[in-house]
């Protein structure tokens, strides 16, 4: 049950840095805005400012923040608003900006909840030293023993082992030797990498070392993590679009799962996992679908090119169905989340 209220806690702050990177946006272009919500359905909680209201509603699975000036059916509500405040008086590159600022937002969450982790919390880093050798595979078979420190494979310098997977992987079934350090003697063995799923592998895993960074260093490789993760989630989505990656989808109930998970296994796991998943929700937020950030930034595109804006009223409609086909994409990924969950 903890974990549970971790997950959903830790979704529900994702999700209101990211309105809050719309609401802060809009409040220094002088925008009027109506409200500010983590949540959507019925009002559980709610508290009045000057001329915006905050609310928590029942499901704490989204939110928004309603500007004036966005929605041609408040019409009368906004009478008293002067035009200069209201959203559609704003130039498309000022819209632009309100737009960004939510995935913006997400994405400087997740370089945050990186650095965190590097430099305070710390984490575990490959070594060049062998972990663990797998019995019945090539290297145990040649001699090589946990402990013995890579030194050099074939005639490439071993620094990092990242610097002997890449020469082991397209050596599958080449004779390859292999150069370590035990007790202070260097010693060399022959390995024939065995191919799995296309790569050659000798069947050992890394030892590790626990380290926290500089806080300088933290903050360039927390920037990096997130540009890295950024990319592994674009290469997803573009090899499940041209049918090399198998479609997976995982809503909010497998997420807040994952993230239960995380928790058990500590702050470190649950901050990078937190910090891959505002990443992520950056990038969802930018793809041009109705209702997302990025169909609105879509629109003020096609506003800014033609010089004159498109009918509120159809694009008010097209956001209208996108957000239902959304909702009903939730309740499908839900049930199937449910699903796997009961197996």
């Amino acid at each position: 049950m903890s974990e549970t209220i971790v997950a959903l806690l830790t979704l529900g702050v994702l999700i209101l840095f990211h309105e809050l990177g719309h609401f802060i946006a809009g409040r220094k272009l002088g925008v009027y805005i109506h409200e500010f919500s983590i949540g959507f359905g019925p009002k559980l909680l709610s508290r009045d400012s000057e001329e915006t209201e905050f609310t928590f509603r029942m499901i704490p699975l989204g939110g928004f923040v309603r500007f004036a000036g966005e929605d041609v059916w408040e019409d009368g509500e906004e009478s008293h608003i002067p035009r200069e405040r209201l959203l559609y008086s704003l130039t498309p590159g000022k819209r632009s900006l309100i737009l960004f600022a939510g995935p913006l937002m997400n994405l400087l969450v997740a370089t945050l909840a990186f650095f965190i982790v590097f430099s305070f919390v710390g984490f575990g880093r490959p070594t060049t030293e062998f972990g663990e050798v797998v019995p019945g595979f090539p290297a145990h078979e040649s001699g090589i023993l946990p402990g013995d420190k890579v030194v050099r494979v074939e005639d490439v310098q071993v620094v990092e082992w990242e610097d002997m997977v890449r020469v082991i992987q397209p050596r599958a079934g080449i004779p390859t030797k292999i150069t370590v350090e035990r007790n202070g003697e260097e010693l060399t063995f022959t390995v024939v990498p065995v191919d799995s799923e296309g790569v050659g592998v000798i069947g050992v895993r890394s030892g590790v070392e626990f380290v926290r960074l500089g806080v300088i260093e933290g903050i360039r490789e927390g920037f990096r993590e997130t540009f890295y993760v950024s990319v592994v989630w674009i290469t997803g989505v573009f090899g499940m679009i041209v049918g090399k990656v198998a479609p997976e989808v995982t809503g909010p109930l497998g997420i807040s799962q994952i993230l239960g998970e995380a928790a058990r296994h500590g702050l470190g796991s649950l901050l990078y996992l937190a910090g891959a998943i505002s990443a992520n929700l950056a990038l969802i937020n930018l793809l041009p679908i109705p209702a997302l950030d990025g169909s609105r930034l879509f629109f003020v595109g096609i506003e800014a090119v033609r010089g004159k804006p498109i009918d509120p009223e159809k694009e008010s409609f097209v956001h209208l169905v996108g957000f239902f086909l959304l909702m009903i994409a939730f309740l499908v990924v839900t049930y199937k989340d449910i699903l796997r969950l009961m197996q």
